[in-house]
Parts: structure tokens; sequence; C-alpha cells
């Protein structure tokens, strides 16, 4: 059975264009967290998949904040409370019309998406740490789905299912917050209808699969 750091090494630093961002593979090992060595399916998303499923909400929401606190810089006369949330705005408008999706490509690629025979297996790498998160195969009930015409989609297990987490889906994978640290989701692959179609023969029949 691989260990964490053997997995790790097979996910990013064997791969093209990847760094191992200091990761001492000699360094001594930590304690199995029950992954598991048959991998059956690996990918990334895809970075410079730049349009999302609602850029349609962001883009007009992103010229509003903008435009919203240049206009009270301009209207207010006096330094307030009012003028730092106005200079705020501005800059938070900046931010989602020129950063964001610089933002966002930056962070898939630090990503690597695994599935094993036992588990769905996501691994966050920075150059300070490695998160390993898993989501086991049995635990897997529901499953929705979003996938374009280019068959580039994302896939989200055990998610929405209530009203917060439909905002969650929202503004995640949108370059603003770290919403999507907390769903287990496969964002922007590559050919995600195959992948769909490989999921339902390993899951079964019983599990609800949904577009969204």
């Amino acid at each position: 059975m691989d260990n964490l750091f053997e997995k790790v090494q097979k996910a990013y630093v064997a791969r093209k264009m990847r760094k191992s961002y200091g990761i001492d593979i000699n360094a001594p090992k930590p304690a199995e967290r029950g992954l598991n060595s048959e991998v059956v399916w690996s990918g990334e998303p895809l970075a410079k998949q730049k349009w999302t499923k609602y850029e349609w909400l962001f883009l007009p929401l992103s010229w509003f904040i903008f435009f919203a606190g240049v206009f009270w810089m301009a209207a207010l006369k006096e330094v307030t409370f009012l003028h730092v949330f106005a200079v705020l705005l501005t800059l938070i408008g900046i931010y989602c019309i020129f950063f964001r999706n610089h933002f966002k490509k930056v962070k898939r690629r630090k990503y690597s998406y695994e599935i094993t025979s036992d588990d769905i297996t996501i691994i966050y790498t920075t150059r300070k740490e490695v998160k390993v998160r898993q989501l086991p195969l049995d635990t897997i009930k529901y499953v929705a789905y979003s996938i374009r015409k280019n068959k580039i989609g994302s896939i989200y297990f055990n998610f929405p299912n209530d009203y917060v987490d439909i905002l969650r889906l929202i503004f995640s994978n949108s370059g603003l917050g770290r919403f999507d640290e907390h769903i287990f989701a496969f964002y922007e692959i590559v050919d995600a209808d195959e992948f769909l179609e490989e999921l339902k023969t390993r899951l079964g029949e019983e599990v609800i699969y949904e577009k969204i």
C-alpha cells in the first residue's frame, strides 16, 4: 500500500510542468491514512479553462461592485467609514474584473484528483504543505454534474444537499473565497462525459445522478 509521500510523488513530482514544492521523499513518513495503492483513475483540472458555469453572474456583478465603489468615492465629500468602504468596494471590483481568473488558474494547478478502489482523493499542494482529502466510494449517494459541449465539466459528490450548498455551488470554482476547499468535487476535467459513464459503472445503480 502506498503511503502519503509516495502517492504525492506519483501525482505531482513525476507529472510534466510540476514542481516537487520542496517535498522530501526520504523524510520520515507519516502514519498510513487509508490511501489505497490501486489507482483506477487520475486527473487534474484544466487550468486554462477560464469561463465557468456562473460567469454570467460574476461579470456584471464585478462591474457593478467596481462602479458602486467609484461612485461612492466621488459622492462622499469627507473621509469617513463609508469612504473606506467605498475604497474596499473598488478594490474588490478591480480584483474580480482583472485578477480573479488568474488566481483561479494558479489555484487549479495545485490540485490533483484520483479515484482508487476504495475512495475519491483530492490532493492540494502548496510550497508549505500537502492536503489530502478523501471520500469513501461506499458513502456516495448523489452525484451532480455540469458538462459543456466541449466535454469539459465538473463532477460533484454528495453535493449540493441544501440551500446553503446552492450558494457554495455558485461561488465554488469562481476564484472568490475558499468555498471549494470543503466540497468534494472534480472541477474542469477533460472528457467529463466519459468519466461520468465510468463512474456510473463503478458506483452502481443505487447512486442518484443529476445534471445541474
